[in-house]
């Protein structure tokens, strides 16, 4: 129900080390995602963008096990495209969808992150305990508090691997994603610079969450480059 308004996506995120001495250190990450509407003809239509910074200070108790707390933020701006693009769709007689979750978090967020290098496909988790969603005017809204995240190398040759990753959110319009990547051109960094990828999330929702952005109920698939300095 979701698909006029909520096409395709694409995101650029960049992640940099702030501050480091010893074990610790202070991260600082952006990620920009835009959604696009299908098209009105030949012109390209983007029905919103999103913007999600956190600040967090990391704890590394080895290179496979890491502990880290912070602030994270997610804001949403819905464009003159999607109303165009509702407009239409009511014309047409359509139900317009209603999104559960809220436009914008600002969470306290603790994550853990450990990597089991000696278990068979090196299955890596994240566990992220986010309690509450806050507004600077003292209000608070929904977030999901358990955020779930495991990846696992299923195959690997030189220079090249095959993922499994999947992505969860436990609460009321519960988050659940699941992809295979194929991954090329690693060289001196953990994953591979160029990843073609299968994605599918079970259901017919729209989830917006401060960990991943917005997130369209599915089948997906896309291409990712991702380098690491």
């Amino acid at each position: 129900m979701f698909s006029p308004y909520y096409s395709w996506d694409a995101e650029m995120a960049l992640r940099l080390t702030v501050f480091r001495k010893g074990p610790g250190a202070v991260t600082f990450t952006s990620v920009f995602q835009t959604v696009g509407t299908e098209n009105f003809g030949s012109r390209v239509s983007v029905g919103g963008t999103g913007y999600l910074l956190d600040l967090r200070y990391i704890h590394a108790y080895s290179a496979d096990f890491t502990l880290s707390g912070g602030i994270g933020h997610l804001s949403s701006h819905l464009t003159r495209d999607l109303d165009d693009k509702l407009e239409e769709e009511r014309n047409r007689g359509a139900t317009i969808p209603i999104v559960v979750d809220p436009s914008q978090y600002n969470v306290f967020f603790f994550k853990g992150y450990r990597k089991l290098s000696a278990y068979p496909f090196t299955p890596e988790l994240e566990i992220i305990v986010q309690p509450i969603n806050f507004r600077f005017n003292g209000n608070r809204d929904y977030v999901r508090p358990i955020y779930l995240g495991t990846r696992s190398t299923l195959w690997q040759g030189n220079q090249k691997a095959i993922v499994a990753e999947t992505q969860h959110e436990i609460g009321k319009n519960p988050l659940n994603r699941f992809s295979l990547s194929f991954e090329l051109y690693a060289r001196n960094q953990p994953e591979g610079r160029l990843q073609m990828f299968v994605s599918a999330s079970p259901g017919d929702n729209l989830h917006v969450s401060p960990n991943v952005g917005a997130v369209r109920d599915g089948i997906a698939f896309g291409l990712r480059m991702r380098f690491r300095a």
